[in-house]
């Protein structure tokens, strides 16, 4: 298995819909280590297949690299729906709470 780069997992999550913090819910990975899996953190590769695997098992197919083309996405769950994708209500607004990073120790 081809492990997907950061910035394919996080658009795999955006076309489930979730949050990070549903993300943590149910895939069992804290939200600081799926912030830090988006962001490419090199020394958490399990974590990275882990999160992969729960998107695999929501209906998210990773289509690997081919020849000049690079990663693609498919979102079986609007594989019937081909105009019914994620809505960004305002793209004008500032960065999202669930793409903040999280709280440090010493924050909260």
């Amino acid at each position: 298995m081809l492990m997907v780069p950061p910035e394919i997992l996080k658009v795999a999550r955006e076309f489930l819909g979730l949050s990070q913090e549903q993300v943590e819910k149910h895939a069992g990975v804290s939200r600081a280590t799926v912030y830090r899996v988006e962001r490419g953190v090199r020394d958490l590769p399990q974590y990275a297949l882990l999160v992969q695997h729960f998107y695999e098992q929501s209906g998210i197919e990773f289509i690997a690299p081919i020849g000049d083309r690079g990663w693609g996405v498919f979102n079986h769950n609007t594989a019937g729906y081909a105009r019914e994708l994620n809505r960004f209500e305002d793209l004008g607004k500032s960065l999202p709470e669930d793409e903040a990073p999280p709280p440090t120790e010493t924050e909260t």
